[in-house]
């Protein structure tokens, strides 16, 4: 239930639980594809895989969305990590020792649904514990999680695969699931539960329309706030995760090193902005979020001018890890307050499908 305080006990579970099993999750997908990447040889098969787990995250999300709506949440963290942790503990058991890299691909995607149909749980459980003064700083926390996960997971998962092989961290993973489901079991999440009518299908049907006539009809408002933070990432992805190896290592002609240190770049300037979040968003209306894009926008002005201009390599990689972290910092701002803006303006029974949008 709701509490005065930020860190309240089912809160703090919540954040405990998801930093276990988003960094083990993160770990044990690097690590498997680091995997695959040793076994083929092959650098397509290599992208390949990784992009193909990417899909379900777009198709799971939206049934994620309504499972967060019609099903308890904690049930649904810790069934999801129990199951993982089975899923994960099967593969190392059976395939491991045989190296196929069709069991990995499997385990990959597989692994990846289940955060799709995960995450939105968590998105529409925070406004059930955190109060109305605490909520732009709830949902930068979790942001925070995320972003560390992202941040420190592919390190993590490259270090320790180097250093005791897969299977080891195979068994790792599955005991970060587990032990993240165990606390999972303690979680009181206020849910109201809503009878299912008809066939199962008809019914997540019906309920993807239900949002969907929300959106359009009802509430246009938060599909224009929607479509902005989809273009914003969209943006973002592609100018950064695309365009950011290309800038360092292509046109400044520097190392892979100086470019790992870009991408760790990225990372921070996210965990930046969750933990500014609390202090520059109380009370702070969506309306006045625009700042924070014109902010991602003008930060861009001193990349190009330092490109432009033809200062020095290193020079010009400074003012780009600059620019970078302070940009995704007011990124990140801009999403936790339209986050915070989806959650106090969605009725309870929509919330979970209206935060699949998001975490899709």
């Amino acid at each position: 239930m709701r509490s005065d305080r930020l860190f309240s006990r089912d809160f703090t579970l919540m954040v405990a639980g998801q930093i276990i099993s988003l960094f083990g999750n993160a770990i044990l997908r690097f690590a498997l594809s680091l995997y695959v990447l040793d076994t083929t040889g092959s650098a397509a098969a290599f992208g390949g895989i990784l992009a193909v787990s990417m899909v379900p995250t777009i198709l799971c999300s939206p049934l994620g969305g309504v499972l967060a709506d019609r099903v308890p949440r904690q049930r649904i963290m810790w069934g999801l990590d129990f199951f993982t942790a089975a899923l994960v503990l099967g593969y190392g058991l059976f395939f491991a020792s045989r190296g196929t890299v069709l069991a990995v691909g499997v385990l990959m995607v597989l692994l990846a649904a289940i955060q799709a149909l995960y995450q939105p749980s968590v998105q529409a459980s925070i406004p059930a514990l955190a109060s109305e003064e605490h909520l732009p700083a709830a949902n930068g926390v979790v942001a925070q999680v995320q972003a560390l996960a992202n941040l420190l997971g592919p390190i993590l998962g490259g270090m320790l695969y180097g250093w005791v092989g897969l299977l080891p961290m195979v068994a790792v993973g599955g005991a970060c699931f587990f032990c993240s489901a165990v606390m999972e079991l303690f979680l009181r999440i206020p849910f109201q539960r809503r009878t299912l009518a008809g066939p199962p299908l008809a019914a997540l049907w019906r309920d993807l329309r239900d949002a969907g006539r929300f959106l359009t009809q009802e509430q246009p408002g938060l599909l224009r706030v929607l479509a902005l933070v989809a273009l914003l990432n969209l943006f973002l992805s592609a100018l950064l995760v695309v365009g950011l190896p290309y800038l360092v290592k292509i046109s400044l002609g520097l190392s892979s090193l100086h470019y790992s240190f870009a991408e760790a770049a990225l990372s921070l300037g996210s965990i930046v902005g969750g933990l500014l979040s609390g202090l520059v968003l109380r009370g702070a209306d969506i309306r006045r979020a625009w700042r924070f894009l014109l902010g991602t926008s003008l930060l861009l002005l001193p990349m190009a001018l330092a490109l432009a201009l033809g200062i020095p390599s290193l020079a010009a990689y400074g003012v780009i890890l600059v620019s970078v972290l302070l940009g995704m910092a007011c990124a990140m701002l801009f999403t936790v307050s339209a986050q915070t803006y989806l959650q106090r303006a969605t009725p309870p029974h929509l919330l979970g499908k209206v935060a699949s949008f998001v975490a899709g």
